[in-house]
């Protein structure tokens, strides 16, 4: 069962690994990014930030999209982490039981910000990445924007506003 999508650039790190897995109480964590399925340092380095004797799979998006409608994953508590709201919708498009999104860290490392708006402190985006998360409302699913599972839920519909 998948119990969170989240969109972070950093994709596994301290808050994804200490703060949000445990929170979730999942057993599996699925990182559904192409470029880091394609680099071998990536993987290893994205293993070794998650909590020890976490599940850790890296897939290609179409890849992880095909794990997680495998009727084997809902013997699983899931966690998924994409790095960009694209990803993102691609996989709530074609991925049912999605219970929620949570957009944790976007557009504030390594992203030219001169056409960029700050809608949060943790959400940076341009118009063409703005229209994508608005898709991701429409399709009907609970859409939030915090860091740390201790913050306060704020609706991403609210935060584009």
């Amino acid at each position: 069962m998948i119990k969170l999508l989240r969109i972070d650039e950093r994709l596994i790190h301290g808050q994804v690994a200490n703060q949000w897995a445990r929170q979730l109480n999942v057993n599996a964590i699925v990182v559904a990014n192409d470029a880091a399925a394609n680099n071998d340092l990536v993987k290893a380095s994205l293993k070794m930030a998650a909590p020890q004797g976490m599940k850790v799979v890296i897939k290609t998006v179409d890849d992880a999209i095909k794990t997680l409608n495998d009727p084997r994953a809902a013997s699983l508590s899931i966690f998924v982490v994409v790095d960009n709201p694209k990803d993102c919708l691609k996989i709530v498009e074609n991925v049912k039981s999605i219970p929620y999104v949570n957009v944790g860290n976007f557009g504030r490392v390594g992203f030219d910000k001169a056409n960029r708006r700050e809608f949060t402190s943790c959400l940076y985006a341009n118009d063409e990445e703005v229209e994508i998360f608005k898709k991701i409302i429409a399709t009907g699913i609970e859409c939030e924007c915090r860091i740390l599972t201790t913050d306060t839920k704020v609706s991403l519909a609210s935060v584009l506003k």
